[in-house]
């Protein structure tokens, strides 16, 4: 997504994985995904998804095309409203995403949650069998505490879902508790779980949906990006939201925002990539983030050791005094990684400015040329290298004008126009 005062730029490829092992590894990719969307009659925006292409099993399409109808012909003052009216819509839609839908959705996600469990408790009682040769079913009871306790802790600490609170998740766990004992029985079997145990473990997937828990959520990164992008009929300059929006139960949506950007007078411009980024951050910023990051990591590594190294050689000090010039070696050390990165900032950001610069100048063409060149850019890559080819196909590219509205630039097409006459003039 590029965007400056004048304009907002979408490109897309149409590439989707179809995943049924490890994520890094598709068993099958597709190039035939729409994955940009305006809404129709006078609303200048558009919705872009990125990620999973689908909600609870439900392909976006249809949900974002409900969506528009719901909307009525009259355009809503601001993109905040727009982003506002989409996560009510998707709170209450009921004819798309019934009941069975949603708990379609929990039965498949709660047997990722216990089979998780089950590799947990079964490394550990591995490693005990490694050493003694042997285990008892206290000690495997034991460790099912443990590591359930262990979770269980640190999920309820984790940052709320906006509007799910501890009466919802109650309230969750009392609804769909036929199906988390049936799980429970079928995946973890004749383990010997403790009553406290047994009652964390089958709150914790609730627990889960009302948390953002990170690297604790199997399902985390099963989630679709959505971004809002565009005018509101009372703004003059465009401006862009993105959610994270992963589930929902009984009415409550489990999402996140992710990106709130607006042009103003002081910011002339935006360029943001979504999903597979990197390419984007090198021709943005001159250097793979992830190598400032290795960088900065390694150096600080040296700074902290190699002193201590030095002052360990020393044969005529004695401990005591070999702990204090440690001591005072250490704050010296971490100024130097701060410098470091505080360089490799600076010089990241000496070759974004100049370009953000440019953009903000760019003309409506120049700013869908651009979009389209940065998607080409990540395709090339994913094309030359090792790597499955998860960004590929047409590109599809779009711009949203405050006199224009929502314009296609590239749209690629599943059927041929000329034997399709009646679908052509209903566009």
């Amino acid at each position: 997504m590029i965007m400056n005062k004048e304009a907002v730029a979408l490109a897309a490829d149409s590439a989707v994985s179809l995943v049924t092992g490890p994520a890094e590894n598709p068993q099958k990719i597709f190039t035939s995904v729409n994955k940009i969307f305006g809404l129709s009659g006078n609303h200048t925006v558009s919705l872009m998804i990125y990620n999973n292409a689908s909600f609870l099993g439900i392909p976006w399409e249809p949900i974002i095309t409900r969506f528009g109808e719901s909307l009525g012909p009259s355009p809503l003052p601001t993109l905040a409203d727009y982003a506002e009216r989409f996560l009510s819509f998707l709170k209450s839609e009921q004819e798309l995403i019934t009941a069975d839908i949603e708990k379609q959705y929990f039965s498949s996600v709660i047997y990722t949650y216990y089979l998780s469990f089950r590799q947990i408790f079964q490394q550990n009682a591995l490693e005990i069998i490694r050493v003694q040769g042997v285990i008892s079913e206290d000690q495997i009871g034991d460790i099912v505490a443990e590591k359930i306790n262990e979770v269980y802790t640190k999920i309820t600490r984790a940052e709320s879902v906006p509007g799910v609170d501890q009466s919802l998740i109650n309230d969750l766990s009392t609804a769909y508790d036929d199906i988390t004992a049936r799980a429970i029985a079928e995946v973890l079997e004749q383990l010997p779980i403790p009553d406290l145990a047994r009652a964390q473990l089958k709150e914790i997937p609730f627990l889960l949906f009302g948390k953002f828990a990170g690297p604790l959520d199997p399902v985390s990164q099963n989630f679709s990006g959505m971004v809002i992008a565009g005018f509101g009929e009372k703004e003059i300059f465009p401006s862009l939201v993105t959610y994270a929006i992963e589930g929902r139960l009984s009415g409550a949506l489990k999402y996140k925002e992710i990106e709130n950007k607006k042009i103003t007078l002081e910011t002339g411009a935006y360029v943001i990539p979504f999903a597979q980024r990197e390419m984007v951050d090198i021709f943005m910023s001159g250097i793979d983030p992830r190598l400032t990051d290795a960088l900065v990591e390694s150096l600080s590594e040296i700074f902290h050791e190699y002193p201590q190294a030095i002052i360990d050689s020393i044969e005529t000090m004695n401990d005591a005094e070999k702990s204090n010039l440690k001591t005072q070696f250490q704050p010296k050390s971490d100024e130097l990684v701060v410098r470091i990165s505080t360089y490799m900032n600076n010089y990241r950001a000496s070759n974004v400015v100049p370009i953000i610069n440019v953009v903000i100048s760019l003309p409506k063409t120049e700013l869908a040329a651009m979009a389209e060149s940065l998607v080409n850019l990540t395709s090339l890559k994913r094309k030359v290298s090792l790597q499955a080819e998860t960004v590929g196909g047409p590109v599809d590219v779009a711009v949203i004008s405050k006199r224009d509205g929502f314009v296609w630039i590239k749209k690629k097409q599943y059927f041929n126009p000329e034997l399709n006459p009646q679908l052509v003039q209903r566009y």
